[in-house]
């Protein structure tokens, strides 16, 4: 994600850790379904990135220390860029997350890839992230064939061009729509057509407008090819959330990258999600790691080094779901329709100490117990006005109904 100038090992090991900081980094979290599309890797080498969409009505998906923020990109590396007990996981993925409001620093969550057998009970993480990557890794190979195809015929097309402006015995424009029309069957292939084929001329005038024109319009088709290569594309992922990759209430580790101004919430080995190692060979197929990347100037820093060269701390409480905290008993719910306010309402939940049950068989004690209590005040009153008290008995207590 970032120019990191060193390669942060995450451990507890009190060389590495500083302390705790379970009040000054605390996090919360819920994150909703969004449509998943990737980017293609043309200008990215280094990993694979995907997009997720802003809640449509208003409810942000991360609250940390106080600061509300929405995700600006999903990011899955091979192999990782932290260190994790002295050790590269075989790929990490990085949400990177921009403030809403003010100039907050951007905050990234972190969380490690592997393959090693019983890493992490996530079916749902394993399944998603795996999906992501196999899916991803395809839509990439497609659009970089046809990037390198189409990169081809433009090549050739200029060069056919431009022989025809440095040939100075050309006496008819012939040769120019018979060019136009081979670069329009070409590029029928690539959804782009020219629009205007050159005429025929024998002016050397009217030629030369006329391979000005055609290259004019050969431009106009790899800038439109070029834009709609380089947009995301859908991917049919249908449960695309990345609550489940997040874990609550497990502990994680934080510090602040000085370099690049930003947060960073990095979750341990112990919530590694687990992805089978061909998948990890997929990814590994189409992405540069991103510290051997020549466009990256860093001076990687060996773990082992005394100390990190930033704090980091652990949270030992670990993050909380938004959704339901528990503890406050509240609900994190928006209760404004899509297109209003953004203010969120916190709406508290009356809790019991009992279970609906318990509470049912206590109310039929207490019944039976007024039931009793009002036959023994009869039975006393019986014997008081029962003439002969000592043949008095309970059968001749005289029915109250009859």
């Amino acid at each position: 994600m970032s120019d990191q100038t060193v390669l942060m090992n995450i451990s507890e090991e009190p060389i590495f850790l500083n302390g705790l900081c379970d009040l000054k980094c605390d996090l919360s979290f819920y994150y909703h379904t969004s449509i998943c599309r990737v980017y293609p890797n043309s200008d990215n080498t280094s990993s694979l990135h995907f997009t997720y969409e802003i809640n449509s009505n208003g409810t942000k998906p991360v609250l940390y220390n106080g600061v509300e923020y929405n995700v600006s990109g999903v990011f899955i590396y091979s192999p990782s860029l932290h260190y994790f007990n002295g050790n590269q996981a075989e790929g990490e993925i990085q949400i990177v997350h921009e403030a809403v409001l003010g100039n907050a620093s951007p905050l990234v969550l972190c969380v490690p890839i592997t393959s090693s057998p019983g890493s992490i009970p996530n079916s749902k993480g394993t399944t998603l992230l795996s999906g992501m990557i196999a899916l991803g890794v395809e839509r990439v190979i497609v659009t970089n064939e046809i990037e390198t195809d189409f990169n081809n015929e433009i090549s050739t097309s200029e060069t056919e061009i431009s022989n025809l402006k440095n040939n100075r015995t050309i006496k008819s424009g012939s040769g120019i729509a018979n060019l136009g029309n081979s670069i329009k069957t070409k590029f029928d292939n690539f959804g782009r057509r020219i629009t205007r084929r050159p005429t025929q001329s024998n002016d050397t005038s009217s030629i030369e407008n006329q391979l000005s024109t055609l290259q004019d319009q050969l431009s106009n088709i790899k800038t439109q090819v070029d834009n709609n290569l380089s947009q995301p594309q859908v991917l049919n992922i249908p449960d695309y959330t990345l609550q489940h990759f997040i874990p609550s209430k497990q502990s994680f580790f934080s510090y602040t990258n000085t370099n690049d101004n930003a947060y960073y919430i990095v979750f341990g080995m112990d919530n590694a999600i687990f992805v089978e190692y061909g998948i990890i060979q997929d990814l590994q197929s189409i992405i540069i790691p991103f510290y051997a990347n020549p466009t990256y100037n860093d001076t990687v820093v060996s773990p082992n080094t005394t100390a990190n060269l930033y704090p980091l701390f652990l949270n030992q409480s670990g993050a909380t779901s938004l959704l339901t905290t528990d503890l406050s008993d509240e609900i994190y719910i928006d209760c404004q329709p899509t297109g209003s306010s953004n203010e969120q309402t916190n709406v508290t939940t009356s809790t019991t100490n009992e279970p609906p049950k318990a509470s049912s068989t206590l109310f039929f004690i207490y019944v039976l117990f007024f039931i009793f209590v009002l036959f023994l005040i009869y039975m006393i009153f019986s014997y008081i006005s029962h003439p002969d008290k000592k043949n008095f008995s309970i059968g001749n207590i005289k029915n109250p109904f009859t």
